[in-house]
Formats: C-alpha cells, structure tokens, sequence
C-alpha cells in the first residue's frame, strides 16, 4: 500500500497495478491501495506500506468476541474463540501475496511474515467427512472462496493472526485471516469467521479465466488459483531521467509455489538479454534481483525484465491475445528511460 497519506489516488483505469474492477472497486468506496514499489528495498513490506484490495466495505470485527465456526461436512463442528486460538500451535510463514488483477508494473503486491494456526490442524480437529472436497472461507465482509481440501490441508496454508512480528492490522484482515501461499490474494480471505467443509462447490462467478474466440464467443474456465512467475522494476521508474553512465536496474521476481531460478534484464528492447544478479530465492516470496548497466550513449532505451521459475517456465513476452478477463497479467514488463 502507499503512504497514509495517499492511500488511493485517483488514477486512469488503464494505470499499471489498477485494472478496471480494481479501478470501479475504489470509485465504489472501497480501498484499493498499491504498494509503491520504488520503495522496495527491504523483503517484508510494513504494514502500512502492504497493498489492500478490498472487495466490499471493511468490517469491524473485534477480537474479544471473534469466534471461527467450522461447519459443513464434518463429523464434529467447531467453535473456536479468540482466547482459544491464539495458544493453538503456530507456524510462521514468509508469503508474497499478489493480486489476481495486478496488471504488468503494478503495485498490487508484497511481501510479510505470516504467523498463524495451519488449517490442516482445525481441520483434523472437525474430522472431514469422507465426501467432503472443498473448504470454503467466509468472511465478515461477506467474500467467499472455495479451496480444494488438498490445499487447504497443506501444511503451510495458514490461519494468520500475526504479521511480521506483530498483531494482524484491522486493514489487513484481523484478528484472522487465511494465507494461502502460492496462490493468488483471492484465496487469502481476510477478516475469517467462519469455515465450511463441501461435497461439491458453487462455480464462482468471479476470478475465474475467460477466453475470446469468434467461433465461441467469450468461454468461461477454470478459477485463478496459482500465481504466475513474474518480475517487476522497482528503480528506474518508467519515464526516468537517468544522469551518468552507470546505473544500477532493480525490481523483485516471484514465481508463486515455485522458485526463481532467474531473471534477465534486456536494455535494448527485448532483442538481447543479460542475467541479472538475484538474492537468495526462498519458496514463496519474492526474491529481489540488481543489474548493473553501463549506458552505452546518451538518449532513450527500452528497458525490460522477465524471470524464470526453477521449473523453466519463463514469462511471457505478451499477453494471450485470447484472454477476456483482468487476471493474470504476468508478461514482461517494458519501460522506457533517458540518459541525459
């Protein structure tokens, strides 16, 4: 998220990091805050610099009274009070959670250490039933979203209360929220209250995948889940006036449930590419990458990045011209700098 005092600004729909719902969202009173990348310089985002994306009005919710029912198919439904929760046995996490609608450049992503009670404990305490297949997250707010059961008993999908090092903040999702790595922030509801186990699910209406085509018109697919392998510049910016001859490329790469293995950087448009220097890359966040550039000459370039999860796929250099939906934007990112 921006600065306090700036959490949204008025921006054109057409603004990385804002996509048309994103865009409607805001205008309808809900907050939509990017993180301001260029102030990427350390891996955990504070608080009040972690992007927000609010699907309706935030709910207060007060962690005295909070309660997690867990009902559905299950052979012993729960209710969990707060007290009780938070001295269940707890894991940390370090998660980057980017936004489905993030487009190309955008800041609707970032990264903090989560801590919090694996869902596959609360689970094994409801004893699922043997036809149960999904696990649906509810929040105060009212949003919804399904997991399969497998994933949400991965034993690092989380019930989150903490993050990085302190109580979850009200605009991110307390007291709890769900933190489901590798997957897009649809899946990691905030302001959890309630879970039920399903034999079957709805067919979400929303972030699910659509494709055009003139025979078949717009089709309807499967649901966003996973994130893909993506990088972003942090500095320069696009635009950028650049004075001297070196200057030093940064941004960040992420690959989802995968790893970075790397990042190149092309200063030429995209013809010829050269490895840029990355940190350690961990499983599921993002892994901050540098360049050293020599500008060759005084005048404009054209400057990209793209990354490379451990399993080889790289990003693409252009969106699927068939893709109908504001999902997923995971192209290369392209900007242009002058080198007075």
């Amino acid at each position: 998220m921006t600065h306090e005092s700036c959490k949204w600004r008025s921006r054109l729909p057409g603004d990385a990091g804002l996509t048309r719902r994103t865009f409607l969202a805001a205008a309808a009173g809900v907050e939509v805050s990017p993180f301001d990348l260029s102030l990427l310089n350390t891996g955990v985002t504070p608080p009040e610099l972690f992007f927000v994306r609010e699907h309706f009005a935030a709910p207060a919710v007060d962690p005295l009274t909070w309660k997690l029912g867990v009902t559905g198919a299950v052979a012993t439904p729960l209710t969990i009070p707060h007290a009780e929760f938070v001295k269940l046995s707890r894991k940390m996490l370090p998660f980057t959670i980017e936004c489905a609608e993030n487009g190309v450049g955008g800041g609707l992503v970032s990264h903090a250490e989560w801590e919090g009670v694996p869902l596959a404990a609360i689970l094994a305490r409801a004893q699922p039933g043997a036809e149960a297949k999904f696990v649906s997250l509810i929040g105060a707010d009212g949003f919804v979203r399904n997991l399969p059961l497998d994933k949400a008993s991965h034993a690092d999908t989380l019930l989150a209360f903490r993050m990085n090092g302190e109580s979850l903040p009200p605009q991110h999702g307390s007291p709890v929220r769900a933190i489901v790595p590798g997957w897009y922030g649809v899946a990691s509801i905030k302001w959890l209250e309630r879970i039920e186990l399903l034999t079957t699910a709805p067919e979400p209406k929303d972030y699910v995948r659509r494709t055009r085509s003139l025979l078949a018109g717009v089709t309807i697919g499967e649901p966003v889940t996973r994130s893909a392998v993506k990088s972003t510049f942090s500095r320069p910016l696009d635009g950028a006036i650049l004075y001297g001859r070196r200057f030093t490329l940064r941004g960040a790469a992420w690959a989802g449930e995968n790893m970075v293995r790397g990042v190149e950087v092309s200063t030429d448009g995209g013809h010829a590419w050269a490895p840029a220097k990355l940190a350690p890359p961990v499983r599921y966040t993002w892994t901050h990458w540098a360049f050293e550039w020599k500008i060759p000459s005084r005048g404009k370039f054209d400057l990209a990045v793209r990354a490379t999860d451990a399993d080889g796929v790289m990003q693409p250099a252009e969106r699927d011209s068939a893709r109908a939906d504001d999902y997923e934007h995971n192209h290369w990112q392209r900007i242009t700098v002058t080198a007075a």
